[in-house]
């Protein structure tokens, strides 16, 4: 069950799971505000526990991606490396100033410390383990960066951030259009068929860590209109 507030109300306990740090209600308030100013990117944690909520809007609706890391063998050089894993929610709503998505909620609010005030999240579960926290209970992140920041390398995230028109494809090879396509995949680690083509490409990419057989429930909507535009272009 999602755990619920009324409108507007601050949980009396505040903290942040990593650090153990904990916040005085009294410096947040929330108040409902235009969802194009709630867009962007929250942190959590601190360290090899620290994790990013990533709000993206698709017209009229939203998605949001959440990024966490953990330390796991390379599929290539059997090293240990910094893995970045991704969880995606599609089903996102915004009532108020509160954001639901999936089983889980959580608040818009202002943080001031020191005269100084940001934009804050507060979350009612924790969304990487799947669970809720208790009665009167959230986790503070606070926002940190743009969307064109976070994904800011365009031949990565080119077809992750924006549905594209079809004249953005007008021009592009059939080759060029297979390669942004599994491009939306190869960024998940998806692992692409050994010694296949699409392997020997993105093996060349310092940035490719393949460990996922199935990458379709990492997959917002966004990617997967830019994914069914391709297609039919490469069908023609």
């Amino acid at each position: 069950m999602t755990t619920t507030f009324s409108l507007g109300q601050i949980p009396k306990y505040l903290f942040n799971e990593v650090t153990e740090e904990t916040y005085n209600t009294k410096d947040f308030t929330s108040d409902v505000k235009p969802i194009k100013q709630r867009i962007g990117v929250y942190h959590f944690g601190e360290s090899e526990g620290e994790w990013d909520f990533v709000i993206l809007q698709n017209e009229d609706s939203l998605n949001i991606q959440i990024w966490n890391g953990t330390w796991a063998t390379n599929l290539y050089t059997k090293k240990q490396c910094w893995q970045r894993q991704c969880k995606t929610f599609n089903k996102v709503s915004v009532e108020g100033n509160k954001i639901l998505f999936g089983e889980y909620s959580g608040l818009f609010t202002a943080h001031k410390y020191e005269n100084k005030t940001t934009n804050a999240l507060l979350l009612f579960c924790d969304p990487i383990e799947e669970r809720n926290y208790g009665k009167d209970s959230a986790e503070v992140g606070h926002y940190s960066t743009s969307i064109d920041i976070f994904y800011d390398d365009k031949e990565r995230y080119q077809l992750s951030i924006n549905v594209q028109p079809d004249n953005y494809f007008k021009g592009k090879t059939k080759q060029e259009l297979k390669i942004m396509r599994n491009t939306i995949y190869a960024n998940y680690g998806l692992i692409f068929q050994a010694g296949g083509e699409m392997e020997k490409y993105f093996r060349k990419k310092d940035w490719y860590n393949p460990f996922l057989k199935d990458v379709s429930n990492c997959l917002t909507d966004i990617e997967k209109k830019n994914i069914q535009a391709i297609a039919r272009l490469e069908q023609q």
